[in-house]
């Protein structure tokens, strides 16, 4: 990927927010002076260099890292294992080491008490330098952190600046794009200097209808530009990083795929492929669920994306709009009629063995089709008989059932 491959390795090298760059120098400085700074934690909007900044301090420092990922703040015994040894010891060959933790803000509702204990005694205490990364330093579910640190705001990049490094992307990767055509990502990525980098990626050697897939970095139709990645270029990197890129919830972008895999992919046996890679993904999704070990979400994202991908074998068709999830749609019903379909999940949790959230989204949407064959078949009396007797469900949640999932 681009934009691994031209991650600068200092902190000279990234574009834009020279205030931020200035910051993280004098921090860096101080440390080499054998001096204390207080932990930092940079923060700012997805996609404008904050994790590659914290590397690059370690980099022109010359320091070792320890770094952590929201999948490692789990609870107070991971976090006394992985942090505070490496807070108070140096690094191979007697070098500091530069105690990394990202994505500070993305898990932190499932911090427990002590795991919050171990970070603020790491803050206070360590003796290694400390670099926190978030998006929003006034979320509330890190309030606990400010008081022990510096902020650093990160900023969406100006428009000279991305332009900028993106024509020199492309003139070190020997490709000829046009002005237009840069001036053009430049403005739909809206600062995100991933997002550009990437959808810059998609374009070179590509036609410039492509541009027209590209989404602009708004959240609202975000899901929609995720979407095309995956359907229409075929490409593992590219779909993968889409996904990586949107900020859209993994359960979210399944469902949205699950969904539009028919209205997009024409070989049978794309389609067939699509939905084992899909149900391989709910696998891992609900395994990271079931053992709190989110390391499982990655494997989960990557066969969502590049999996669905490359099973379309370059096959595709623009003539169906997307469509919006059903299972999603069924869950915006009203909140009597979620109530009865969680009353009516209860019931079938003995005879499914499964969980509510499953037998909502999965065998309830199948029950529907069955319940509409059987009425036309043996008669709606009958049916409403049989499931009275089998299922033990009442008049009022078959129709309830009837209505929540649009039966005729």
């Amino acid at each position: 990927m681009l934009y691994e491959k031209y991650a600068p390795y200092t902190l000279g090298g990234i574009a834009g927010n020279k205030a931020a760059i200035d910051s993280l120098i004098a921090f860096t400085s101080a440390i080499n002076s054998d001096a204390h700074p207080r932990p930092i934690l940079i923060f700012g909007p997805s996609g404008t260099g904050k994790t590659t900044a914290a590397h690059a301090i370690a980099y022109s420092g010359g320091f070792e890292t320890m770094e952590l990922n929201a999948s490692d703040y789990r609870d107070a015994e991971t976090l006394n294992k992985l942090i505070l040894p490496a807070s108070n010891t140096r690094g191979l060959f007697n070098k500091k080491v530069l105690i990394i933790l990202d994505e500070v803000d993305e898990l932190s509702s499932r911090f427990d008490s002590g795991a919050e204990r171990v970070i603020t005694q790491l803050l206070k205490s360590s003796r290694q330098p400390v670099v926190l990364i978030a998006n929003d330093f006034w979320d509330k579910k890190i309030s606990f952190m400010r008081n022990y640190v510096e902020k650093v705001e990160f900023k969406k990049i100006g428009r000279e600046d991305m332009l900028k490094l993106l024509r020199s992307i492309a003139d070190r990767e020997g490709k000829a794009i046009g002005t237009d055509i840069l001036e053009e990502i430049t403005a739909r990525s809206n600062g995100d200097i991933r997002g550009a980098i990437n959808d810059l990626e998609l374009l070179l050697g590509a036609k410039e209808e492509l541009l027209e897939n590209l989404g602009i970095r708004d959240r609202k139709i975000e899901v929609f530009a995720t979407l095309d990645r995956i359907f229409l270029t075929g490409d593992f990197d590219s779909s993968r990083a889409a996904m990586l890129n949107s900020g859209l919830d993994l359960e979210m972008m399944i469902n949205w795929v699950d969904e539009n895999i028919p209205n997009r992919y024409i070989l049978k046996s794309s389609i067939r492929d699509s939905y084992m890679q899909l149900s391989k993904a709910s696998m891992f999704s609900n395994k990271a669920s079931r053992n709190n070990y989110y390391g499982y979400m990655r494997y989960a994202s990557i066969l969502t994306s590049s999996g669905v991908s490359l099973a379309g074998r370059g096959r595709v068709t623009l003539l169906k709009q997307y469509a919006f999830p059903s299972t999603i749609r069924y869950l915006s019903k009203t909140k009597k009629d979620r109530g009865s379909l969680n009353n009516i999940a209860s019931k079938l949790m003995p005879i499914l063995h499964t969980n509510k959230r499953s037998i909502i989204n999965d065998f309830l949407p199948v029950l529907r089709i069955m319940i509409s064959k059987a009425n036309k078949v043996y008669g709606e009396e009958h049916t409403t008989e049989f499931l009275e007797r089998r299922f033990n469900l009442g008049k009022d949640e078959i129709e309830d059932l009837s209505n929540a999932y649009g039966l005729p």
